[in-house]
């Protein structure tokens, strides 16, 4: 598990990156109270979004600086949304590369499959059925 501490005023923060199950989760928390949190299945990715919502957060931090007598509800939604704004953008460019990826192998898995069929005969058809 790797964690980064932030101190923000008086209120403190804590971004993490743990494993949850089969994949892993990135987190930001204020106390015991999650801000963000996010899901991946491969180590890498996660491993890239940590640090890019870390740096996200330091930004975020020097640009909108908070006093003691700021009300901490509206900064916790504040930071929450523009941590999630970055998600989804983050996650769209990563998507659209997959996308290309599995567009371009699906055809490849097409155009090998027309030449199998070419060698079957009708009668061997067969097709996927409910379970009885």
């Amino acid at each position: 598990m790797k964690t980064k501490s932030y101190k923000h005023g008086k209120v403190n923060y804590k971004a993490y990156l743990k494993t949850v199950g089969r994949g892993y989760e990135v987190g930001f928390v204020s106390g015991t109270k999650p801000l963000f949190v996010g899901n991946f299945l491969h180590l890498k990715e996660a491993q890239a979004w940590y640090t890019l919502m870390n740096s996200e957060i330091t930004k975020f931090s020097k640009k909108y600086w908070v006093t003691d007598k700021s009300p901490k509800t509206f900064y916790h939604k504040f930071i929450t949304n523009n941590l999630y704004k970055c998600y989804y953008s983050w996650l769209d460019k990563h998507f659209s590369k997959y996308t290309r990826e599995f567009k371009r192998e699906f055809e490849k898995d097409v155009k090998k499959y027309r030449q199998l069929k070419r060698d079957w005969k009708p009668a061997d058809k067969a097709v996927f059925r409910k379970a009885s």
